[in-house]
């Protein structure tokens, strides 16, 4: 049975109890930074990839993105924020919540192949498990991102093939995907946390941070195997049923809330993020 099917559907913010209203506010802004800052690092790339067709794909990619983002950023009008104004436009770099591994741009195409396959996934995964959330403004806007998702991780499972078989940039990749990994493992959360136990009890997400992270190797797990990348990695299909992955997660320092242990985004991104120069011109 769906959440939809077994739980009173929500169709305002002020109706969700005061724990979960927070708990939810938090995950939408957390995914609606994560989301922006991604869009910008993909166009980054827009000039910097190894072919013109890459290039076009990673300025559709960015589009993608930035348009999710603005969709995720439009649901906090619900909790008493304001999106179009001190939400996008008004916050300091250290305010943002956009993924640890975000802070800084792709160095190499490996790089953006590497955080499209496993961040963005990251971030696909969390996403899912709200398409069946009672609270029905987040459940109405979840299918046309994922299905947009799906033509990301088409994109990225490609080119993982496609790079792990170069010898001259299969180290690089690897050493690319053994850095993102263990961070999207972790950013999809901790199972004791209190703000991840409301969402799942309450129906608001279909599923807690471990089946979310199983849900996660399932996907990239089968690449991985395929482009020969995943025992290095500590990967590994069970008896042909579920993917696990012996990597340690650390939570020294982690906060719940903003999915983050350290560090800050850097303030030029911010500003690009923020649209500072594009309103200056009259543009935004």
């Amino acid at each position: 049975m769906s959440i939809a099917e077994g739980a009173a559907r929500v169709e305002k913010a002020e109706e969700l109890g005061e724990g979960v209203r927070a708990a939810l506010r938090d995950l939408i802004l957390t995914l609606a930074d994560c989301k922006r800052v991604l869009g910008l690092r993909y166009s980054d790339k827009m000039l910097g990839a190894p072919t013109l067709e890459a290039g076009i794909a990673a300025s559709s990619m960015a589009q993608d993105e930035w348009g999710h983002g603005r969709l995720t950023y439009a649901l906090l009008s619900e909790f008493g924020d304001d999106p179009k104004g001190e939400l996008e436009h008004g916050r300091a770099a250290a305010e943002y919540r956009s993924m640890g591994p975000l802070d800084r741009g792709f160095g190499s195409w490996s790089e953006t192949v590497a955080a499209g396959l496993l961040l963005d996934t990251a971030l696909t995964v969390q996403y899912g498990a709200l398409l069946d959330s009672r609270y029905v403004p987040v459940h109405n806007r979840v299918q046309k991102l994922l299905d947009e998702e799906r033509f990301h991780f088409q994109y990225s499972a490609g080119w993982a093939r496609r790079i792990a078989g170069v010898s001259v940039v299969r180290g690089e990749f690897a050493a690319a995907l053994a850095g993102y990994l263990p961070e999207a493992l972790r950013w999809l959360g901790r199972d004791d946390a209190e703000s991840n136990q409301l969402l799942l009890s309450d129906g608001i997400v279909s599923q807690g941070p471990s089946a979310l992270r199983a849900r996660f190797l399932r996907r990239v797990g089968p690449v991985l195997a395929e482009a020969g990348l995943a025992e290095s990695l500590g990967i590994a299909q069970v008896d042909g049923g579920e993917w696990r992955c012996d990597a340690t997660l650390h939570w020294d320092g982690w906060n719940d809330a903003t999915r983050r242990a350290s560090g800050v985004l850097d303030e030029e991104t911010a500003a690009r993020a923020r649209g500072d120069k594009n309103r200056a011109m009259l543009l935004d």
